[in-house]
């Protein structure tokens, strides 16, 4: 893959980068503008992690040795909060032994990357990381700063990784609003879609009890009603 269609599939992902030796930071960094404007730098896992919270970033590129904060740590934090963003690990050759990497076994890391930074190998691991980004976009909505849904179990997800189960109509209703994010959605298209299948009438008190229990589920307020026309998913 060349730089150029790379750069096509990095367009619109923003990338963190973490690196505390300048040589290193100063190399890499220009390799990264080659294929995306969107790219934060960190000189320290301490500024990482808050780069991290005022941004989201959808890739993390870490180095592992860092004072302070080192990138081990610093992935810990993220993955207390996030288990789904990609993260590339930069390691030196003398890192590369069991002691030093176990502590990243359980922490969902995408690739390594052994440094000097091999062009050819950072340009397959980006590539893999936005294939991640596309499965993970297709299974995961967003619906609030702190809560997605999980459209494959049924399930809304929040920051703690709490799940809340949804009953096949929830499931149904949030599924057929957001298909239609951008307009209302009506009271017959909601029987049709939610309710006919149980071979059930959709009564207008049956279709506002579903919608109070998931908003007493959800704790917001993220179903709109469009009073005499139907109701209408607001995401923020």
């Amino acid at each position: 893959m060349q730089m150029k269609e790379l750069a096509i599939l990095l367009r619109n992902i923003s990338i963190l980068y973490v690196e505390d030796d300048y040589d290193t930071r100063e190399e890499m960094t220009k390799i990264l503008l080659e294929v995306s404007d969107n790219i934060t730098v960190a000189t320290s896992g301490s500024e990482a992690l808050e780069y991290y919270y005022e941004k989201t970033p959808q890739i993390i590129i870490s180095d592992i040795a860092m004072p302070n904060l080192n990138g081990i740590e610093f992935i810990r934090k993220v993955r207390n909060e996030n288990i789904q963003v990609p993260i590339i690990l930069l390691t030196a050759h003398a890192d590369v032994d069991v002691d030093y990497l176990l502590p990243a076994a359980n922490l969902n890391i995408q690739s390594y990357i052994v440094k000097p930074i091999n062009i050819k190998q950072l340009k397959e691991v980006l590539f893999n990381a936005v294939e991640i980004l596309n499965i993970n976009s297709n299974i995961y909505v967003k619906i609030t700063h702190s809560l997605k849904y999980d459209k494959t179990n049924s399930e809304i997800l929040s920051l703690d990784d709490t799940r809340i189960k949804l009953n096949r109509k929830e499931k149904n209703l949030i599924d057929l609003l957001l298909a239609n994010q951008n307009r209302v959605v009506t009271y017959s298209e909601i029987e049709q879609h939610v309710w006919m299948q149980y071979d059930e009438v959709m009564t207008s008190m049956a279709l506002r009890t579903v919608v109070k229990n998931l908003r007493k589920k959800i704790s917001t307020d993220f179903i709109k009603n469009i009073s005499g026309q139907g109701y209408k998913l607001i995401i923020s």
